[in-house]
C-alpha cells in the first residue's frame, strides 16, 4: 500500500482498468477523484429514508451484510472515511473531516428533537454516528463474529435499544 501521496493517477487508472486521461477529464486530478469518493462515501447515512430508530438500525444491519456494497468491492464505503492517512496528508484529512462532519450534521437534522438545545442534539448525533462507525469498523476487522453472522435478530434488538437510548427525547 503506497498511501495517498505516493499513489499516482496512473496507479489508480491501472487498478480501475481505465485510461488515465479519464481521471483528468471527469475529476480534474487525484484530489478531485478522492473528493468525489469521499463525498459518495459520506452519503452512507443519507439515503433519503426515514431515520426513525428502527430505520437507522435496519439500514445499519443491511449495510453490514456480506453481499452489500458490491460497487465498492463489498467494502463498506464508510471505512474510507474512518481510515487514517499518513503524515503529510493534510488535504486527505481535511476532506475526510468535512465529509464526516457533513454526515453527522445530516443525521442530526434528520431526527433531532427541535426542543433539544443545540449542544445536546449535536452530541446525540455524534454518539449515534460513533455507534454506527464502531460497528462498521469492528465488522470489517472481525468479519466472522456475531455482529452480523450469528443472530441478526439479537443484533437488531440490541442496536434498537442503543439507538433509542441515544436519540431519546428532550427529557433524556
Amino acid at each position: 500500500m503506497l498511501g495517498y501521496e505516493r499513489t499516482t493517477t496512473r496507479d489508480i487508472a491501472a487498478d480501475a482498468g481505465v485510461n488515465v486521461s479519464l481521471i483528468s477529464r471527469y475529476f480534474g486530478s487525484k484530489d478531485g477523484l478522492f473528493a468525489a469518493v469521499v463525498e459518495e462515501s459520506s452519503d452512507v447515512l443519507d439515503d433519503g429514508s426515514d431515520l426513525a430508530p428502527d430505520a437507522i438500525v435496519e439500514s445499519m444491519i443491511a449495510s453490514l451484510a456480506p453481499d452489500a456494497w458490491a460497487e465498492f468491492g463489498h467494502e463498506h464505503p464508510l471505512l474510507l472515511l474512518l481510515r487514517g492517512s499518513g503524515a503529510g496528508e493534510e488535504r486527505v484529512s481535511g476532506l475526510r473531516q468535512e465529509a464526516l462532519t457533513a454526515a453527522i450534521d445530516r443525521l442530526q437534522r434528520s431526527w433531532a428533537d427541535p426542543s433539544l438545545d443545540p449542544a445536546t442534539a449535536q452530541l446525540r448525533a455524534e454518539l449515534l454516528f460513533a455507534l454506527f462507525s464502531g460497528v462498521t469498523l469492528l465488522r470489517s476487522l472481525v468479519p466472522g463474529e456475531p455482529l452480523i453472522t450469528r443472530d441478526v435478530d439479537l443484533l437488531r434488538t440490541e442496536l434498537e435499544r442503543l439507538v433509542r437510548a441515544i436519540v431519546g427525547s428532550a427529557d433524556g
